[in-house]
């Protein structure tokens, strides 16, 4: 896995500050987050095998973060020390909800071909390549093609959406070497209409937001006109997700749980973690996209980052408990 660390800081304050202004928060919290970092963590607590390629700074959080991968026995031998300082982030919850993130990459930028070098022989056992864009475009490209190359399934979660967007020409090579694409709601409209180009029309009619759990026929035509993956995986919150396979009749649903959301900041990592875990281990996609909800809920209705992602053990009682009794 392309990973990514980042130490985050979030203060709780009664609204989001105008310019110029001050104000005093109401709870602050500091904890080891990154959503490679996240979705490595998640896949090695179900029970995958993960070598994960990250990098971290010289300082205190560097620390922390080596500090973490042991004590939960997730291998290090591929995250290194770059730079003087971790990638740092400072996040701002409203009490109505409203949330601002701003991020120092710090050592994630340092990542090159370099370090993803030694990483190739590991392709050759595994069955999974996933990558996230905290990491360098350019490195997530050269990852995903090196995996292609071995065979090997590749995930993409383009997340954070890159200030070039994805239209630059490492940012297509990037896509063009996904097999699997995982997006959010808001992440979907600007790569949809990407490859919709003229035919943006559809998301104008609805003011943006259209009901992604059911895409028109033009646009999905133009998607796998233009893309040679496999399957586009859309997450929609509360509505659960959705997947589109390249056979155009090849629709997977799949509704979310009814948890309390606590805070939804860990689900997606969560899910993707959930995703490939079951793809490696050969599941189709409905029952991947089904563990991979599991995953999502029960980090959505817990506190935390890191720590909400859940051990398998947790995700096979909370299906158990779901299953209706058979007489």
């Amino acid at each position: 896995m392309v990973g990514s660390f980042v130490e985050a800081h979030c203060w709780s304050v009664p609204r989001l500050p105008g310019a110029d202004e001050s104000q005093r928060a109401s709870a602050y919290v500091r904890e080891c987050a990154g959503k490679g970092l996240a979705v490595a963590l998640g896949a090695h607590r179900l029970g995958a095998t993960v070598d994960l390629l990250m990098a971290v700074g010289h300082d205190a959080a560097g620390d922390a973060a080596l500090q973490l991968l042991e004590r939960d026995g997730l291998p290090a031998a591929h995250v290194h020390r770059l730079g003087a300082h971790s990638a740092h982030g400072c996040g701002l919850l409203g009490a109505d909800g409203e949330t601002s993130v701003t991020v120092f990459t710090g050592a994630n930028d340092l990542l090159g071909a370099q370090q993803l070098q030694p990483v190739i022989p590991c392709l050759h056992h595994a069955a999974v390549a996933y990558a996230q864009c905290e990491a360098p475009l350019a490195l997530v490209a050269d990852a995903l093609h090196a995996a292609r190359r071995a065979g090997v399934l590749t995930v993409l979660n383009p997340s954070p959406w890159p200030a070039e967007g994805m239209r630059s020409a490492v940012g297509a090579q990037a896509l063009a070497a996904a097999d699997v694409l995982v997006v959010n709601r808001s992440e979907a409209l600007p790569l949809l209409s990407r490859w919709v180009g003229e035919h943006h029309a559809w998301t104008q009619e609805e003011g943006m937001s259209p009901a992604l759990e059911s895409l028109p026929a033009l646009v999905l035509h133009a998607v796998w006109r233009q893309w040679a993956g496999r399957w586009l995986i859309i997450t929609l919150g509360a509505q659960g997700c959705v997947a589109y396979g390249r056979d155009d009749s090849v629709v997977i649903h799949q509704p979310s749980h009814p948890v309390r959301s606590v805070q939804p900041i860990g689900a997606g990592d969560a899910f993707s973690a959930g995703l490939c875990t079951a793809l490696a281990e050969g599941q189709s996609m409905a029952s991947a996209l089904a563990l991979a909800n599991v995953c999502g809920a029960l980090a959505a209705s817990r506190n935390g980052i890191l720590t909400t992602l859940p051990q398998r053990v947790e995700v096979d009682a909370f299906v158990a408990q779901e299953q209706p009794v058979q007489n």
